[in-house]
């Protein structure tokens, strides 16, 4: 008789949500272009578990007209995925943008700033508390991450690799 153990596994093991999930991603990333690593930050890690739950019963929606970023004290970086992701799928997501970032500019190749706004963010040199969560989308529509910076981070005229 076999017993499969697989099917008595809470979800919530199989897709971790601990801090190294995201800070693993985020450090290696920043040690690549010589910034300091993040610490994470319990009082952002809450911010961050209230957004998800605010918006965790219509996710896409959400991703439809996402919130306004650019304001606040904190930096943000939200992901959405239609299928059950992990932590470290969306750090990789958005390190992954880098290939879209043009540091001698700074700005996007394309000129659009949200497809490198999310690598940006993770490699942002003044930055240096991290706090993130995740949650699984009501109706089985996904996962959704977000991660919070402090200090706030992403402006514009000034360059991510360099400490302001």
């Amino acid at each position: 008789m076999v017993i499969s153990f697989v099917s008595i596994i809470p979800s919530c093991l199989l897709s971790q949500n601990f801090p190294k999930d995201y800070l693993v991603g985020h450090n290696a990333a920043r040690a690549e272009v010589g910034v300091t690593p993040l610490k994470w930050d319990k009082q952002l890690e809450s911010h961050a578990h209230e957004f998800v739950n605010e918006h965790i019963a219509n996710c896409r929606g959400l991703m439809s007209t996402p919130p306004e970023f650019y304001s606040g004290i904190y930096g943000q970086n939200l992901g959405y995925s239609p299928f059950r992701g992990t932590a470290a799928s969306a750090v990789a997501y958005w390190v992954e943008q880098k290939r879209k970032y043009e540091p001698k500019s700074n700005k996007c190749i394309d000129g659009n700033p949200d497809t490198c706004h999310c690598y940006v963010q993770v490699v942002w040199g003044t930055s240096t508390y991290l706090g993130c969560a995740r949650g699984d989308c009501h109706n089985n529509e996904g996962t959704l991450v977000t991660c919070y910076y402090y200090p706030r981070s992403n402006f514009p005229a000034q360059r991510p690799y360099t400490v302001h």
